[in-house]
């Protein structure tokens, strides 16, 4: 798939600009706060519906404009797609190849974007909650229906919680949680499902980049960690152990006024030469530990589907030295990317790498440059 071609109207700082893009690498360049992540997020927003940086899609309206439009042409196939996409009244409508459709999830089976931005260096240092973060957005892009069943649990649990609080008040709604257990027991069980079936195969990738960052110098393993099930299971299996969690622990539940067993507390726990990455890897190892988990989604999207995912680095190759610089070029060869950076002489050192430089300036495209 490729990306041919991008139209913003009233999207965040652009007012109106169409770029032209090249099928392999796009440098991205000019100073902070003109307009280059913004170009990444309407990318990224095309192929998921959402925003990686905005809680509504009233936030990327232009100041003071009461609509943006939003469009691509995509090559896949030897097809040519048109995604649009226009916001007004609160109210997002995609179109197709002029076909109104009623979910983003068709423009996902055109288009799939995999996004890498400096926070992603952080998987492996930071909490579990940016580890959950990163394999919700990573399976929901590889799997179509993870997302619809995350939505499912999280309302069901937040039910559950505030049932819990009134419960410590009113214990005679205690009868009441049977309908939630059901719930949260029924859509866990297939996260976990899911989690399970994706941290296997990111472990098996992933181990294999990190060995080639690391010139085999280190070996990364992966494992994925729950308080519902120990070891990998069917569904039905899951779902009679969340069960019997669920009701053994139901008073310290109603105690807390929260519920502590279940996929809201998952981690994926990262280890280098055995040892967890989190508490005693070096900052230059997590950071190449981190870079493989992303890097990763490029091979996973390729074996699921057959075809290249959209790469968009958002000022990534800045925080990095040369000889990693050079190792994610090699990968991204392979692959459509955009890369944003201040400086694009970055890109001089590597001649052989097919590119084109866009330059942006208070939201317009002033100026490109290519080299082969």
């Amino acid at each position: 798939m490729i990306i041919t071609d991008l139209q913003l109207k009233h999207f965040r700082n652009y007012a109106s600009e169409q770029f032209d893009f090249s099928d392999h690498i796009n440098v991205i360049t000019g100073a902070n706060a003109q307009g280059k992540t913004n170009l990444l997020e309407a990318l990224f927003f095309l192929a998921r519906g959402y925003s990686h940086r905005a809680t509504t899609a009233a936030d990327l309206l232009q100041f003071e404009q009461p609509a943006f439009f939003a469009g691509a042409g995509v090559w896949r196939d030897g097809i040519r797609h048109e995604i649009r996409v226009r916001y007004e009244n609160r109210r997002k409508v995609l179109t197709i190849d002029g076909k109104k459709e009623p979910k983003h999830a068709a423009a996902g089976k055109i288009v799939h974007t995999i996004l890498f931005e400096p926070d992603d260096l952080r998987i492996v240092k930071a909490g579990p909650e940016k580890r959950r973060r990163f394999m919700n957005e990573e399976i929901s892009g590889h799997m179509p229906g993870y997302l619809p069943v995350l939505g499912h649990y999280r309302k069901a649990l937040a039910q559950r919680n505030a049932l819990l609080k009134e419960i410590r008040h009113a214990a005679s709604l205690k009868s009441l949680l049977a309908g939630w257990d059901a719930q949260l027991v029924h859509y866990g069980a297939r996260l976990i499902r899911y989690r399970q079936a994706y941290l296997k195969r990111l472990n098996a990738v992933a181990q294999q980049l990190h060995t080639g960052l690391s010139d085999g110098r280190e070996a990364l393993r992966l494992s994925y960690r729950n308080n519902v099930i120990d070891q990998p299971a069917d569904q039905e299996a899951i779902a009679r152990r969340f069960d019997e969690r669920l009701k053994a622990s139901v008073e310290e539940d109603i105690a807390r006024g929260s519920t502590a067993t279940g996929p809201q507390v998952d981690d994926m726990q990262v280890c280098i030469d055995g040892r967890e990455a989190r508490k005693y890897a070096s900052q230059g190892q997590q950071r190449t530990a981190a870079i493989a988990l992303k890097l990763s989604q490029i091979e996973i999207y390729r074996h699921a589907t057959g075809d290249w995912p959209i790469v968009l680095l958002d000022d990534i190759l800045s925080e990095l030295d040369a000889v990693r610089q050079e190792k994610i070029l090699a990968i991204l060869g392979r692959t459509q990317a955009f890369i944003t950076c201040t400086d694009s002489r970055f890109a001089e050192r590597y001649p052989d790498v097919m590119k084109q430089v866009l330059t942006i300036q208070d939201g317009h495209w002033i100026s490109e440059a290519s080299s082969v």
